[in-house]
């Protein structure tokens, strides 16, 4: 087992950069549009579910919000989802099999803020014993043995 685990919360970051990037590079075609869509739900469900595994608990195995935002006790994460919701529950299977558009450039756009303030606050959870090595730019847990 490596040293080193990646978290949900690096995972989160990844969904969100890697949203970000497409949104630079192919900002004008809808297929990568979507994808970017996708990624950003994964961003979301990702940091939600790594809040709810901070407080102790288990998530649901879930990609609508409706189904994991009730374990999460942390209310201003939640506040921030509640808000996109509606529209990221849309993302979070349908477009990785659907045959029409589903997302917006402005959508898109409109959610990624939601997103960084979401993994702020998560990060702000990391209790301050938890040693967080940066090496290249990803956070992980050191030597943790739950799946943060």
């Amino acid at each position: 087992m490596p040293k080193n685990k990646v978290t949900l919360l690096d995972r989160a970051r990844a969904d969100l950069g890697t949203a970000k990037m497409i949104l630079e590079r192919m900002d004008s075609d809808d297929v990568f549009i979507d994808v970017a869509a996708h990624h950003c739900q994964q961003c979301v469900e990702k940091a939600a579910k790594f809040l709810i595994l901070m407080q102790g608990d288990v998530y649901a195995n879930d990609h609508r919000t409706d189904e994991y935002l009730p374990d999460l006790k942390h209310e201003a994460a939640k506040e921030l989802i509640e808000q996109i919701s509606f529209t990221i529950d849309r993302w979070a299977t349908t477009i990785r099999y659907s045959h029409t558009i589903l997302a917006s450039k402005k959508s898109v756009e409109e959610v990624i803020p939601v997103c960084e303030r979401l993994i702020k606050l998560a990060e702000k959870e990391i209790p301050p014993q938890v040693e967080i090595n940066n090496k290249n730019g990803v956070g992980r847990i050191a030597e943790s043995d739950g799946d943060i």
